[in-house]
């Protein structure tokens, strides 16, 4: 067992010297004042890129290239979407902890520090970057710190609103007061650190809102260049979430509205092709994440440790935890089968039908998915795992198929207009169920022109849940799959999980059902933040179910 000591504590109090970039320092200390990094050259503006360009590419959780999860911010996404029933790490890969270890994700275990290591760190520099953009004598021009700040207030609200949902022990409708996660900012001493109680929901949404507010009113005239750093839009996208996770319906239809401008829907060539599927932006993403050949994340450990060996099937040489070591993610055999055929996004996933062909008939079959089915066949072969639920939504990089670790430098979504779509029709339908069908109908005929509303309603776990919102809630679990939503709306809505069934697809002996949130969506702080934090009172650990679930009858 290792613990690593707490980033937590440490997370918003001293500036390291950073030599390659400051020539002066304080004499009376081994640390550079803010002052002095926020009026040297190219400083402030070198900071407020890395709290974007910072999200991916390095070994952030201890800079072991053999942790194949530590490729940054898409890693959280994966961890989320496992621990439910959407997406199935075949013989769990990676991604075991979350998958069905669970004892891993108790307080003792150093897997549990990888959210409070990485997150913070984010945070860390957020809140020096926002120290920055206030220090005295600031040489920078006013409108470029505006801009930084406001960035800054972007990202971190980003952040806590990851945090306090993975961390929450109970969903805000059941209990506001609920505890969260632990607020560090700009101003947070140290002795505040050792006595830092978690927010509780209504705090969290309180401090959100207001980082949110600053955003928005800095950002009001920014124009950027790319989808690598939030804007305006992705302020309103952020306040969406944010509103929707607190149902202030009203204002979550709003913003949900207000972040669309500009934007239009992937349309099915977009979300299909072959070359940029899901590996670069489109008129659709309003944020995106960049791996680039540079990384550390790509170059060392032959790649491995990246998002696209994970998440990307297809590839011309022997490396890829999905492509080539036998751990692919497959989509869960019932949702897949919801799917109806008329919807162009079955399509992503490979038909379980192949699995009862032959060799020579499930290559040619997989010609219908993909320009490389010996791959996919290769890829089977190793999982041990026939390709039936293969996910080919995320796609190598154009014309790099074959070019080693290249084909991987992509770019990643992480925030579309679908998604605010989505949460527009549910804010509004929740207000009035009429209005919310017809968006939800419009936006759902976009991708199944039959599409019919009423048939996607199952009302497992959570039966309080209007079947309006379970209509919501599918759309979202087969548009935004591997996203990063799923455990956040299964706690949202109140939900449990469904493993066994007939014919289901999920390893043996990770068949869970249950009737309610899964303790282990609930995360722990790892024991050393509880041990320096006298106010902190951890979640409890979570319970591994005793083998298989009798199945559950659809």
């Amino acid at each position: 067992m290792k613990k690593i000591f707490s980033i937590i504590l440490t997370a918003s109090v001293c500036v390291p010297f950073l030599t390659s970039c400051i020539e002066e320092i304080d004499p009376q200390t081994s640390y550079v004042t803010e002052e002095q990094m926020a009026n040297a050259p190219g400083v402030f503006d070198n900071y407020v890129a890395s709290l974007t360009d910072g999200l991916v590419g390095e070994f952030l959780y201890n800079n072991d290239s053999g942790n194949m999860w530590d490729f940054g911010y898409p890693t959280f996404f994966i961890t989320r979407d496992v621990e439910g029933q959407d997406i199935i790490p075949v013989n769990y890969g990676a991604y075991s902890s979350w998958y069905q270890n669970f004892t891993y994700l108790a307080p003792g275990w150093a897997v549990t520090q990888l959210p409070i290591t990485v997150y913070y760190k984010w945070i860390k520099d957020i809140n020096l970057t926002i120290n920055m953009a206030g220090a005295t004598g600031y040489a920078q021009p006013k409108e470029r710190h505006e801009v930084g700040a406001g960035i800054a207030y972007a990202m971190r609200a980003m952040h806590y609103l990851d945090l306090v949902r993975m961390f929450a022990n109970e969903p805000y409708y059941q209990n506001p007061q609920a505890p969260t996660t632990v607020k560090i900012t700009e101003t947070t001493t140290i002795d505040e650190s050792y006595n830092n109680p978690r927010m509780t929901w209504e705090q969290a949404f309180d401090f959100i809102l207001r980082d949110l507010d600053e955003a928005e009113k800095l950002l009001a005239n920014y124009e950027r260049t790319d989808v690598y750093t939030p804007d305006l839009s992705v302020v309103y996208g952020l306040k969406a979430r944010t509103y929707l996770e607190k149902r202030d319906w009203a204002n979550a239809e709003l913003y949900a509205k207000k972040a669309q401008e500009g934007y239009t829907m992937m349309s099915k060539e977009e979300y299909m092709s072959r070359d940029y599927g899901f590996n670069t932006p489109t008129s659709s993403w309003m944020f995106a994440t960049q791996y680039k050949d540079t990384d550390p994340n790509i170059l060392d450990n032959d790649g491995d440790s990246s998002w696209g060996s994970m998440m990307i099937m297809e590839n011309g040489f022997e490396c890829g935890m999905g492509a080539f070591y036998g751990y692919p993610m497959v989509i869960d055999r019932h949702l897949y089968e919801t799917i109806p055929a008329t919807d162009f996004r079955k399509g992503l996933f490979v038909d379980f039908a192949i699995d009862d062909m032959t060799s020579a008939e499930a290559a040619q079959a997989l010609t219908a998915y993909s320009d490389h089915p010996a791959q996919l066949l290769t890829s089977a072969l190793a999982a041990e795992y026939g390709p039936g639920g293969f996910n080919l939504k995320f796609r190598p990089q154009a014309g790099k198929y074959d070019v080693k670790y290249t084909a991987w430098v992509v770019s990643v979504p992480l925030m579309r207009v679908e998604e605010m779509k989505l949460i527009e029709a549910e804010a509004a339908g929740m207000q009035d169920q009429n209005r919310g069908i017809q968006l939800l109908t419009a936006f759902a005929k976009t991708r199944d022109a039959a599409y019919e509303y009423g048939k996607h309603n199952e009302a497992y776990g959570n039966a309080t849940t209007p079947a309006f919102q379970n209509e919501v809630w599918w759309q979202r679990r087969v548009e935004l799959w591997g996203e990063g939503f799923a455990t956040f709306d299964i706690k949202r809505l109140g939900k449990g999980i469904i493993r066994s069934y007939p014919n289901s697809n999920h390893v043996e002996g990770c068949r869970f059902n249950t009737t309610s949130i899964p303790g282990w969506m609930n995360w722990c702080f790892v024991g050393t933040e509880a041990d320096n934090n006298k106010a902190l009172v951890n979640n409890p650990d979570p319970v591994r179910p005793e083998g298989d679930s009798p199945e559950h009858i659809w």
